[in-house]
């Protein structure tokens, strides 16, 4: 793999970044009764004035010949690269980090926590302006970041929701499509929901006395379902000859990918029932699948907007992604040189959205 196929496989992992914000963040008063003596790598990260434990969006990731083999041990992406190229798709990865949503002052017994993906500051940004209806009813804090190294982000957004009184703590992955995910896997690692690490063996996350949970994935929500529809519909100019593609990040591997495309085939029966647009299907890029696997998706991709162009059909492509960036920059590139109608929105812009996730929000703080 050359260094520009590097480079490449690190915006696909970490959600499209080309170029990484730098700032410069001033360090706040830290709340008296916060404890962050647990996290590994140097202590705590001091809270910013608006809540983000956050040295720089420009991070490095010091990686030991014994990370890296343990990297290439549980990710197939890695085995075919260098030391090189693997510091250089790591370094590129960007920050895990926490974002403390609510009001410091605010108190409450049942708190939530976020498990994002991550893409970069400006679509971080509007996911934790998302968030911050929820933030203003509970303590409310985002972990981003794959955690492939890490667990002191995490750690620090417990410490910060248990300083705020929280008891219980409902943990929502809305960073994956279903729970057939290596990410999904490795969160549930981290707060001992799983047995094994997805990445390497990180600290898991210590709360005496709280307990955690979990929900979240898009599954085949009928509220995802009204979200994909309503975008496709917001650029549709004549339904009967536009073909609908609705394409996913998807798992890397295929007895992953498998079970995750049949959960989601649950949109495209629901559209499809319309009879609205002329065909409606779905495919996941594995985006961070080896090269072979993610290029025949990308293959299939392309001849399915080939064929509608044959057909004599428009075609609208609908990205089933959280954030406004990322996967849709990966989607763009593969399809450089078609024709087709973007509805490149995150799922996070709609209103349902954060119906969806206040819905599981409330099924978990009372289950």
């Amino acid at each position: 793999m050359s260094e520009l196929d590097a480079i490449q496989s690190v915006s696909r992992r970490r959600g499209g970044i080309t170029a990484l914000a730098i700032a410069a963040l001033a360090a706040a008063t830290v709340v008296a009764q916060e404890d962050h003596s647990r996290h590994q790598h140097g202590g705590a990260v001091p809270m910013d004035a608006e809540g983000r434990r956050l040295v720089s969006y420009d991070v490095r990731h010091e990686m030991s010949p014994a990370d890296m083999a343990g990297l290439r041990a549980k990710v197939a992406l890695y085995r075919g690269m260098t030391d090189r190229e693997l510091e250089m798709n790591m370094n590129a990865m960007g920050p895990d980090y926490s974002w403390y949503v609510s009001d410091p002052g605010l108190k409450g017994d049942t708190g939530v926590l976020i498990l994002a993906h991550g893409v970069g500051e400006n679509s971080d940004r509007a996911m934790k302006k998302t968030f911050e209806t929820i933030g203003a009813k509970r303590p409310t804090a985002i972990g981003f970041g794959m955690s492939m190294m890490s667990s002191a982000h995490l750690q620090a957004a417990v410490d910060d929701l248990v300083a705020r009184g929280v008891k219980k703590i409902v943990l929502v992955d809305e960073g994956t499509t279903s729970e057939h995910n290596s990410l999904s896997r490795h969160w549930k690692y981290i707060f001992g929901m799983h047995p094994e690490p997805s990445y390497l063996e990180v600290p898991k996350v210590t709360a005496p006395g709280v307990k955690f949970a979990w929900t979240g994935h898009f599954d085949d929500s009928p509220l995802i379902t009204g979200i994909l529809y309503e975008h496709a519909k917001s650029v549709s100019r004549n339904p009967p000859r536009e073909s609908l593609i609705i394409v996913g990040h998807g798992p890397e591997d295929s007895a992953d990918n498998t079970p995750d495309l049949a959960i989601l085939q649950a949109h495209v029966d629901r559209i499809a029932a319309k009879k609205e647009f002329a065909e409606v299907r779905i495919i996941n890029l594995q985006d961070d699948a080896i090269k072979p696997i993610r290029e025949s998706n990308v293959r299939t991709l392309r001849k399915w907007v080939q064929q509608a162009a044959r057909q004599g059909n428009d075609v609208i492509v609908v990205a089933i992604a959280a954030a406004s960036w990322g996967v849709q920059n990966h989607i763009r590139q593969d399809l450089r040189g078609l024709e087709y109608t973007f509805a490149e929105q995150g799922l996070s812009e709609n209103p349902k959205f954060l119906e969806w996730v206040a819905g599981l929000i409330e099924e978990g703080a009372g289950g």
